[in-house]
């Protein structure tokens, strides 16, 4: 099996290339359009992205915190060990 790639500068310019694919007898099955959407189309998945990631990383580090204290509170389990002679 062969793969080609093609990069084109819009979506119209490849959406014409597939055509001329399925044209020429190559099944749909196996063509696929990898694409983005750019802020011209109004697309603001970028600044959700980020702002999930920051959540994310807060999220995070407020329970690997939360957790840390937990073992060291907890006798038995975290530094605090009681010495039993």
């Amino acid at each position: 099996m062969e793969n080609v790639t093609g990069l084109y500068d819009d979506y119209d310019d490849a959406r014409t290339v597939v055509t001329a694919l399925e044209n020429a007898g190559i099944s749909s099955v196996n063509i696929s359009i990898v694409g983005r959407e750019d802020k011209a189309n109004g697309s603001n998945a970028g600044e959700g992205a980020a702002t999930g990631a920051g959540l994310g990383a807060v999220v995070g580090g407020a329970g690997g915190l939360l957790a840390g204290l937990g073992m060291l509170a907890i006798p038995g389990v975290g530094s605090c060990r009681r010495r039993t002679d």
